[in-house]
């Protein structure tokens, strides 16, 4: 299955029409090294003001939580806010509003 979605992938790729400085940013994209789950030393953490490397917010594999591995899921205070309005959502003084028309999703915009 991996093989015909990536022959399909590249069959879309090779019918782009692209420039010389097109295929080489794709083929960079294309070779980026993945991310580690966890940064390997204190340097490679994300910096704060002061130069000092500061507490790391990707602290999980986004690819656990989410199939596209969104960045947002890789933050784990994301993740747990997540499953916090979930679990509002099944309580039983949760309420919805049902928006079934143009018109309700305008009205349910334009009240907030």
């Amino acid at each position: 299955m991996a093989t015909v979605a990536t022959n399909k992938l590249w069959a879309y790729i090779e019918s782009l029409s692209l420039s010389k400085s097109d295929r080489s940013w794709l083929a960079g994209k294309l070779l980026e090294p993945t991310p580690s789950r966890e940064p390997t030393s204190s340097l490679d953490r994300p910096r704060r003001e002061g130069g000092r490397p500061s507490q790391p917010t990707h602290d999980a594999d986004p690819y656990e939580v989410s199939p596209s591995g969104d960045k947002f899921f890789a933050d784990s205070r994301n993740v747990k806010a997540v499953e916090e309005d979930i679990r509002k959502a099944h309580s039983p003084q949760a309420t919805f509003t049902r928006l079934e028309s143009k018109e309700d999703v305008t009205s349910f915009i334009n009240s907030l």
